[in-house]
C-alpha cells in the first residue's frame, strides 16, 4: 500500500518505519524542514527516534503531497488535531484514515476519531484507531510488540495485515470507542504511577493505582459503548501496564517529576514530547459526570496537580470512590 503519515514525532516516525518494514511505501509529513531533509538524505530522524529508517520511507513538508497515499495515518497530538487536520482534507478524501492519537480534546472530551470525522467530513466507517503497548523507543529496536486496529469498516482486516511485521502483530477489532478510551485514560493512570515512583513508593502502591485505573477506565468505556474484550487486549491492560510502568512513557515521566515535588507545568517542560494525560484529566472528569461513572483516581490526580491535595490523598479518593 501507499501510506501517508501526518506527523513525524517519535510515534509517527516509528509507525512509518513499521509500515515500510511491512513492505509498504511511506510518505510522512512534517512542518520541520530539517527533519524532512534528514529523513530523505540520511534515513534518520535523530531528534525523535534512534533508528535507521528504510529507503521506502520518504518525507515532505507539503500537505498536498499526501494526496499520493491510499491510506492516511494521523500521528498528531490530540490537542493539535482540530487546527492541523483541515490542511489534509483533500488528501484524506475517500480514503481510510488511521488514528495513532491517544487522548481526548480539551473542552469537548471528544475522541480523536470524532475530531477526524468533523475535520475531514468522511464516513465514520472509514476511520480507524490503533492502540496497544507501543513505546516508540523499543519498537524502533524491533522488539516484539502487538496492537489492535479498531474500526467499523470491513477494511480493518486488510489494514491490520498491512501493518504487520515479524516484530509487530496487529489484530482487528470493531471497538473504535473502547480502544480510544483506553488509549486516552491509560495516560492518566501513568501519571499517577509516575507520581508514586517519584515519591519513593514501590510496587505495592503502583499495583493499587493500576487496579483503580482498570476499574474506572473499564466502567467509563462500557458506558460510552466500548466492549468488554478490549480490556483484555493489548489495547487495554497491555497498554495500561506498559505506559504506567516505564520511564520511556512521557506521562509516567511527567508524574515521576511531580512526585519529586516539581510543579506540573515545570515538569511538563522537562519531558520531551507531548504529555497527553495532563490534558485528558479534565475531559475524563467531564465524561465521568455526564455518564455518572465515578473516577476517583482521575479526580485525585487532578487535585494533586492543582496542589489542592498531597499525593497520599489519592488513596483516600480511591477508597471513597469504592464506598
Amino acid at each position: 500500500m501507499k501510506i501517508a503519515v501526518i506527523g513525524c514525532g517519535a510515534w509517527g516516525t516509528c509507525f512509518a518505519k513499521i509500515c515500510a518494514d511491512a513492505g509498504n511505501e511511506v510518505l510522512a509529513w512534517s512542518r520541520e524542514k530539517e527533519a524532512v531533509e534528514e529523513i530523505n538524505s540520511r534515513h534518520t530522524n535523530s531528534a525523535y527516534l534512534d533508528a535507521v529508517l528504510p529507503a521506502s520511507f520518504r518525507a515532505t513538508s507539503r500537505p498536498e503531497d499526501l494526496e499520493w497515499g491510499e491510506v492516511i495515518v494521523s500521528a498528531l497530538p490530540c490537542q493539535a488535531l482540530r487546527s492541523a487536520l483541515p490542511e489534509f482534507k483533500d488528501a484524506a478524501d475517500g480514503k481510510p484514515v488511521v488514528s495513532l492519537t491517544k487522548g481526548m480534546e480539551s473542552g469537548t472530551a471528544k475522541l480523536p476519531s470524532q475530531i477526524i470525522e468533523e475535520c475531514f467530513g468522511i464516513n465514520p466507517g472509514r476511520i480507524f484507531a490503533l492502540g496497544g503497548p507501543n513505546l516508540a523507543a523499543l519498537l524502533a529496536k524491533e522488539e516484539p510488540a502487538a496492537a489492535v486496529l479498531a474500526g467499523g469498516d470491513t477494511e480493518r482486516e486488510d489494514l491490520a495485515q498491512a501493518f504487520c511485521t515479524p516484530y509487530f502483530a496487529v489484530s482487528p477489532s470493531e471497538d473504535l470507542t473502547g480502544v480510544q478510551v483506553w488509549g486516552a485514560l491509560k495516560n492518566v493512570a501513568a501519571i499517577a504511577c509516575g507520581m508514586a515512583a517519584g515519591a519513593g513508593f514501590g510496587e505495592n502502591t503502583a499495583a493499587v493505582l493500576v487496579a483503580a485505573a482498570l476499574s474506572e477506565i473499564e466502567a467509563l468505556s462500557l458506558k460510552l459503548g466500548g466492549k468488554l474484550e478490549t480490556m483484555e487486549s493489548p489495547a487495554g491492560v497491555g497498554d495500561l501496564m506498559c505506559t504506567a510502568s516505564s520511564h520511556l512513557s512521557r506521562n509516567f515521566s511527567l508524574g515521576y517529576r511531580m512526585g519529586l515535588g516539581i510543579d506540573v507545568e515545570e515538569a511538563a517542560k522537562e519531558v520531551k514530547g507531548v504529555t497527553e494525560g495532563k490534558d485528558t484529566i479534565a475531559s475524563a472528569l467531564l465524561l465521568s459526570e455526564k455518564y455518572s461513572s465515578p473516577m476517583p483516581l482521575a479526580r485525585g490526580i487532578e487535585k494533586v496537580m492543582k496542589r489542592e491535595e498531597e499525593f497520599s490523598s489519592l488513596f483516600s479518593e480511591i477508597s471513597k470512590g469504592r464506598a
